[in-house]
């Protein structure tokens, strides 16, 4: 049996006052039985993105909106059980001892029953359709942490190491923790590995590997394995590695201690090797890479004078019995979001035929559907400098596009739906103004999730508010936020949920009578994260 441990918690004290609005707690996290200062403790408010760690000497500061005093701060480590201090009682709190057992788990011997074993790699190593991307590591008071799906086989394999892909050299080192987490089938769950692995690495362009044959880590089957980028307390560069848009692999990110998982739009260059069986008489090839799925056809535009690559996927029961006809769901920034969504709809068994319109490839994505997504045109608006194109995209939509699905697959023309998000989301609620101001019926139903809604001085706002009669065809509305989109990147204010609020408040009138509005604030997220939820619940919703 291990000792038991403690954390003591020093100078811990809650600030309530009206003009702080917040409670603040800091201290130093010690081990009670040999006194020495705990790195690297996460402490936070679970699933609600607000957290710290501790520093190499064991100290920490958070400061928590007072919003939150109902809520729970946990600590927790690697090896250590975790400790909850009620937020209410922080302020009674003063150099006092917080007794904590330390975890102790069962090892079960580990046998391997082959003779040879040979090493494999797992995950993605490709440079396909790979583009830059700064991670949040740069957070001085909290960690970043990025995860990935790893399958392997259902026999015990010995894990010797992990590699990230890094773009860009730094001037200082990084410190990271590497964690192993269990699957249950949509988000990583516990801790399935009690080993603090903890390794301060050079940042060099090129693989970063994180050598782990001195850990004895065996594992099967599906878990999550997961970099956790440790801060540093100072001011740092940031961090660049690579990620890869589209794909069916499944990745995850977190930022902050104790934080909610989401999923993001892209995967990581993110790889495990594993000693793995041999199995004689038998060829055996390496683990498959995550696929893309290909286009299925590439179609010309005469409207917006450029090709679209479009992207389907059938219903299971597409081919059962003859006269039966399928909904469509019409999805933008295919590149990005087609297998993940076609991933969902399968899990779900939704019977509807996906139709993702894409570009050639990623990098013509983060360019055209600028140019096609937008209007009117709005000069220089943050970056965006050939914008104005979304009546010509719409009516490549409407009369090239739909035409072509209708007259190739058996569709149901009366339920047809429009999921976009960001500048996708600004195209899908306006592809709905046009309907309201056309009468149109092309579409039933509108996902649109984190739109733009300030591009254009609120044009779309300005607009909707001038809608005097929305009657005719009803349509199904959905739109979505994240909560923390206003203060990523360092923002502050409201305008975002201002602008979010403003729209509901808009298409919930009475003169709005025939639109069926559901909207959703996800509290945690940022602006990346709310597209795959928002399109997962539409699936789900699905009639």
């Amino acid at each position: 049996m291990k000792p038991q441990a403690a954390v003591l918690l020093l100078f811990i004290c809650g600030v309530c006052s009206p003009a702080f609005a917040q409670i603040s707690v800091s201290g130093v996290v010690l081990d009670s039985v040999t006194q020495t200062a705990l790195p690297f403790v996460n402490i936070g408010i679970r699933d609600k993105n607000i957290g710290t760690a501790t520093l190499s000497d064991g100290s920490f500061s958070i400061h928590i909106p007072l919003q939150y005093e109902q809520d729970t701060l946990t600590f927790s480590m690697v090896g250590y059980e975790k400790w909850s201090l009620p937020l209410q009682d922080s302020s009674r709190v003063h150099q006092q001892t917080f007794k904590l057992k330390q975890r102790t788990t069962g090892l079960k011997p580990v046998t391997i029953t082959t003779s040879k074993l040979v090493e494999r790699s797992f995950g993605i190593r490709n440079s396909k359709a790979l583009l830059h991307f700064t991670d949040g590591s740069t957070q001085q008071r909290d960690i970043f942490e990025i995860a990935q799906l790893i399958k392997l086989d259902t026999v015990l394999s010995r894990i010797t190491s992990v590699n990230l892909h890094i773009n860009q050299a730094r001037r200082d080192s990084g410190t990271f923790r590497i964690n192993f987490y269990g699957y249950d089938g949509s988000r990583p769950t516990e801790r399935i590995l009690e080993k603090s692995i903890v390794q301060k690495k050079s940042i060099q362009e090129g693989w970063l590997k994180f050598d782990l044959t001195a850990y004895d880590v065996y594992l099967k089957g599906r878990f999550i394995v997961a970099l956790e980028f440790i801060p540093t307390g100072r001011k740092s560069d940031p961090i660049y590695y690579e990620v890869k848009l589209g794909g069916s692999a499944k990745s995850f990110l977190r930022t902050s201690s104790q934080g909610a998982w989401s999923v993001p739009p892209h995967h990581y260059r993110l790889f495990v090797t594993a000693l793995v069986a041999d199995k004689k008489g038998k060829q055996q090839a390496e683990p498959e890479e995550d696929i893309e799925t290909s286009p299925t056809t590439v179609l010309y535009s005469e409207s917006v004078r450029d090709s679209f690559s479009i992207f389907v996927r059938l219903p299971k029961e597409y081919t059962k019995g003859k006269g039966r006809t399928f909904p469509v769901i019409y999805l933008l920034d295919a590149n990005a979001y087609f297998d993940q969504v076609a991933d969902a709809m399968a899990e779900t068994n939704a019977n509807a035929i996906l139709v993702g319109v894409g570009y050639k490839d990623a990098l013509l994505m983060d360019s055209l559907r600028d140019r096609d997504y937008l209007f009117p045109k709005s000069g220089n608006w943050e970056g965006v400098s050939d914008s104005g194109g979304a009546i010509g995209f719409l009516k490549f939509m409407e009369t090239e596009l739909m035409p072509y699905v209708n007259a190739t697959y058996p569709t149901d023309t009366t339920n047809e739906s429009l999921m976009g998000h960001s500048f996708g989301g600004y195209f899908v609620l306006f592809t709905l103004l046009e309907t309201f101001q056309r009468n149109s019926h092309a579409f039933e139903t509108f996902v649109s999730a984190s739109p733009s809604l300030d591009y254009a001085h609120r044009y779309l706002l300005k607009q909707f508010e001038q809608i005097t009669d929305a009657s005719g065809y009803p349509k199904n509305v959905l739109v979505t936020y994240g909560g923390n989109e206003d203060q990523e990147d360092g923002g502050i204010g409201t305008k975002g949920i201002d602008n979010f609020h403003s729209l509901t408040a808009l298409l919930s009138e009475g003169r709005q009578a025939n639109i069926r509005l559901s909207s959703e604030v996800f509290p945690t997220f940022g602006h990346m994260e709310t597209a795959l939820p928002s399109f997962t619940r539409a699936v789900r919703e699905m009639r």
